[in-house]
């Protein structure tokens, strides 16, 4: 109702202005006659009250003699003379008592009056007053007087039929004098409207014109108003638009010929008509002419590797869901009309509607083929120096495990010459016996778990798994535990045992190895008995914090921004490749998405300063 209401108003200016003006008469008029008919009514109440009370002191004035001789025959002739006065309801005469000893109704005479207003008055002042007032009638009072001695009262209600009918004929004559007002605003109203919107009809047929394609289509108004004044800045316009357009037309051949210049295929995508725009360089990108692919995003679609398809629906929709959030940046390969693939870059902005619905989408395509194929060379390569470095860690650990042998093999053979020696003898002890046998079981037992823990690492695949730091340190040092105890080194371990990390526990513990044979060839040349390595993990900023500390003097200020670079070695080539720490940055940067770094510190330790190489390896709990 209120839209119909809203619509009607709002939809023409020349109603707008009836109405308007209509309404405006109306009020103003209504507003006057409101105030005539109250200003009519108080004077004409206050008139009747007068006349009420004028009334009421004849009577009693009249009736004063009647009254002390008690004669009800004059009273009532005396009430007869007043009767018939225009407006009376009743007319009485009363003792003090209340007593009624004349009346219009000859049925109260001898009565007493027993209403709560009549014995209010009774008891009440000496005076003229009102006993009671309505909008029907008023109800007045006098006393009667002989020589300013009370003896009786006098009564008369005066009826408000001359009023009502005196302001009813006033609203009356007020409601034809609004109408005429009425009429009068909307003949007004409608004569200027029509001087208003004469001239923004004109306009509007000029505008109409325009819309079909005339673009001469001046109004050309002769008026200097504010209508004459939207004509001429109408006609400007149209003249700017018309020079506009030719610029327009102009910038658009120089964009077309740009955008096919371009190395980069642009795009645009209508999503909900499926219409698209494809430019020259992006299909002559993939070896097709201009016509050879329809403008659909069904083609495009068509074109993109089955195994990558779901990624681009995947990446599509992210991006509808929250485009601030989720950028459109996709690597796919695309078909090419000889039926090769290339790699495309595509990235795009989608655009949305009020409803945060998406319905058109703009971007452009890269050729990242030869970056492609560089990449998978630049891996290659990094895969062999992983080999590489991994092939060194293990010469290293079969130096590890060789030594961690010594001591069991020898526990072995010293074992089994105990055993000999009782059997040739001739004094076999039987519990003796069994317990050559358990230290020799013992002893084969450590041997398998040394073997078992190198053919974990060397076999192990790159698999991600959700894994606890505490676990994978505790990995890494029995790998190294021969190199640990051969060059008396001291680990101190400050390890949170809650911390996971879903990743790849196998290449963390190559980068520990890694660190660690660097701070080992370097603890060698101080005094063994100080020789510390310190590791502790923790928490900062939702992240995990591995800190791999030494105390041999730390790493050389001009050499320490080279350290993660491929090939980078302080020590003679028959010792170190100088791949250990490069690749120690890729697993952890690249691989599993964290970052390393290397500084000097200064510390104290057992009462004693120190300054030694401190690596930090911060790593999500994710890696996705």
């Amino acid at each position: 109702m209120i839209k119909a209401i809203q619509y009607f108003w709002t939809a023409s200016i020349k109603r707008q202005l009836i109405l308007g003006i209509a309404l405006v008469h109306a009020v103003m008029m209504s507003i006057f006659v409101v105030d005539l008919v109250e200003k009519e009514r108080d004077f004409l109440t206050v008139q009747h009250n007068k006349t009420a009370k004028s009334l009421t002191k004849t009577l009693a004035s009249a009736s004063t003699s009647w009254v002390l001789a008690n004669d009800v025959v004059g009273l009532k002739e005396v009430v007869t003379s007043i009767e018939y006065y225009p407006g009376i309801s009743y007319v009485i005469v009363l003792n003090l008592q209340g007593q009624v000893l004349a009346h219009t109704d000859k049925q109260y005479l001898g009565k007493y009056l027993s209403d709560d207003k009549s014995i209010a008055f009774l008891k009440g002042d000496i005076e003229t007053k009102s006993v009671f007032e309505n909008d029907s009638y008023i109800d007045v009072v006098s006393p009667i007087l002989r020589d300013n001695q009370h003896i009786g009262w006098a009564r008369i209600a005066l009826n408000k039929n001359e009023i009502n009918q005196g302001l009813y004929n006033v609203t009356l004559d007020g409601l034809i004098y609004i109408l005429i007002a009425i009429l009068i605003g909307i003949l007004f109203g409608y004569f200027m409207s029509i001087g208003i919107t004469k001239g923004l009809y004109e306009i509007l047929e000029s505008i109409k014109k325009v819309k079909d394609g005339n673009q001469d289509a001046h109004s050309n108004l002769d008026r200097i108003d504010e209508i004459g004044v939207l004509s001429y800045e109408f006609d400007n316009m149209i003249d700017v638009i018309k020079a506009s357009k030719e610029e327009l037309n102009t910038i658009n051949e120089r964009h077309e010929l740009t955008l096919n210049g371009l190395k980069d295929g642009i795009w645009d995508w209508d999503i909900k008509t499926d219409k698209a725009y494809f430019s020259k360089s992006w299909k002559g990108m993939l070896g097709y002419e201009d016509q050879e692919i329809k403008n659909n995003g069904k083609a495009f679609f068509n074109l993109v590797h089955d195994e990558d398809k779901e990624k681009v629906k995947n990446a599509l929709h992210m991006h509808f869901k929250n485009p601030l959030k989720n950028k459109y940046l996709i690597e796919v390969r695309l078909k090419c009309k000889d039926g090769s693939y290339k790699w495309v870059l595509s990235r795009g902005k989608v655009l949305l509607d009020d409803s945060n619905n998406p319905v058109r989408m703009l971007g452009y395509h890269s050729d990242i083929t030869i970056e492609k194929e560089h990449e998978a060379y630049v891996l290659k390569q990094q895969k062999e120096m992983l080999e590489q470095s991994r092939l060194a860690a293990m010469g290293e650990m079969i130096g590890n495990i060789a030594h961690q042998w010594r001591q069991p093999l020898s526990a072995i053979s010293m074992n089994s010459n105990n055993i000999m020696a009782d059997v040739e003898l001739d004094i076999v002890d039987n519990k003796a016996l069994l317990e050559y046998c358990h230290n020799i079981n013992e002893q084969a037992q450590y041997l398998s778990n040394t073997i078992d823990d190198f053919k974990n690492f060397v076999k192990g695949e790159r698999k991600k798994t959700l894994f606890k730091l505490e676990d994978s340190i505790n990995s890494f040092i029995k790998l190294v535990y021969g190199a640990i105890k051969s060059n008396n080194i001291k680990l101190e371990l400050d390890i949170d045992k809650n911390i996971q990390i879903n990743g790849y526990s196998n290449e963390l513990i190559q980068c520990y190895i890694n660190i660690f044979n660097n701070a080992k060839d370097i603890l060698k040349t101080i005094n063994e008995d100080e020789r510390v390595v310190f590791i502790s993990t923790t928490i900062e900023n939702n992240k995990a914090v591995i800190r791999i500390k030494d105390n041999a003097g730390g790493i050389p200020e001009e050499i320490l921004p080279k350290i993660f670079e491929p090939y980078f070695s302080t020590k003679h080539q028959s010792v170190g490749t100088g791949l250990g720490l490069h690749m120690t940055y890729n697993l952890i940067v690249e691989g599993m998405k964290g970052t390393i770094d290397a500084y000097n510190v200064n510390y104290e330790f057992n009462s004693k300063q120190y300054t030694g190489a401190e690596f930090r390896i911060i790593l999500p709990f994710d890696i996705n």
